[in-house]
């Protein structure tokens, strides 16, 4: 466990979002209140969407749904400033994670630039049916999502196993898919993406963990790593109404399932990545023990059109440890 100076402080809010956190099952967890919540295939729905975009922000969209072919009913968030010619990022999100998982400094700085749409894949969170043990299951089941919102043209961000699913997204719907983001993720058949050592593991698939387990496992064991993390654990706490759902423990085990698969090594399988053409930012902490970097280096070096960057003194967590300047960076990427 990482050596911590003073005990993290968390209020029961952000109690609440770690509850769907990647690695953080049910610290406390109550449904969230859906009085709020609209059906996203109404024309009143879209008329609400255009009307309060730029207004919302992660702290206050309202959680929307829509139903999709599949039968599912998908739960979601979608705000932003969209400026012309820009389109549409949806997010994918990891390992257990909910809506209310991401980070609202991350989020808000995209999204001052930018449409963003959250998305709670199958069977997590506030979206119902069953979580799908494969991640190509749940990219078809992301696409199914993506028709209902009729989005003809968008980009895709995926964090770790939602990094998986993008890139499933962005091979099936080459002509729908502009760019894509790829953070803390790695390719079908890398190296070492399959945790085996047994304290990563046991903290990992916690019925009830504790922060110092996210701390452990998405932070680097730095006193700037970790102080960056007790503030991200602060700012989860910020949302105050219309919470997501946590994720179940069924929802954890299938998503491990179709993470180890993925992770089964294969060299064989990074010549898929030839076909993912369109333009991709890859994006990782040095010192993430989930998802090591030599994954990010690997889609770096097969993908036809990638930028990479590695952050220094971070883990899993990069993303949020450096919220404004990755956010930023996504921001300017896409922009190009």
């Amino acid at each position: 466990m990482p050596s911590i100076n003073r005990r993290t402080r968390i209020s029961r809010r952000t109690a609440m979002a770690l509850a769907g956190v990647s690695v953080v099952a049910a610290l406390t967890a109550t449904a969230p209140s859906m009085a709020n919540a609209v059906s996203g295939s109404s024309s009143g729905t879209r008329h609400q969407v255009a009307r309060t975009q730029n207004a919302e922000t992660a702290g206050t969209a309202p959680n929307l749904r829509v139903k999709a072919a599949n039968g599912v009913t998908y739960q979601y968030r979608r705000f932003g400033h969209p400026s012309a010619g820009s389109v549409p990022l949806v997010f994918l999100q990891h390992f257990r994670g909910t809506l209310d998982s991401w980070d609202p400094k991350l989020i808000d700085t995209i999204a001052a630039k930018r449409e963003v749409i959250l998305v709670d894949n199958v069977g997590v969170g506030g979206s119902t049916g069953t979580t799908p043990s494969t991640v190509q299951q749940m990219a078809l089941d992301a696409i199914d999502f993506i028709d209902a919102l009729k989005l003809p043209r968008y980009d895709v961000f995926g964090f770790s196993l939602g990094g998986e699913v993008a890139q499933e997204v962005a091979l099936r719907r080459p002509w729908q898919v502009r760019r894509v983001v790829l953070a803390a993720t790695g390719p079908q058949g890398g190296v070492d993406q399959r945790a085996s050592d047994p304290n990563i593991l046991q903290r990992t698939l916690k019925d009830n963990p504790g922060p110092e387990d996210y701390l452990y496992l998405f932070f680097k064991n730095t006193a700037s790593s970790q102080a960056a993390g007790g503030e991200f654990l602060q700012r989860l706490g910020e949302r105050t109404t219309d919470h997501d759902a946590p994720s179940s423990l069924a929802t954890r085990d299938r998503q491990l399932t179709a993470w180890s698969e993925w992770g089964i090594p294969d060299k064989s399988k990074f010549v898929r990545l030839n076909a993912l053409f369109q333009p991709t930012l890859v994006a990782g902490g040095e010192s993430d023990i989930l998802m090591p970097a030599k994954n990010s280096r690997l889609l770096a070096k097969y993908l036809p059109d990638a930028q990479l960057h590695i952050y220094p003194d971070a883990g899993h967590g990069f993303l949020y440890q450096y919220a404004v300047k990755f956010g930023t960076e996504v921001n300017t990427f896409l922009d190009r």
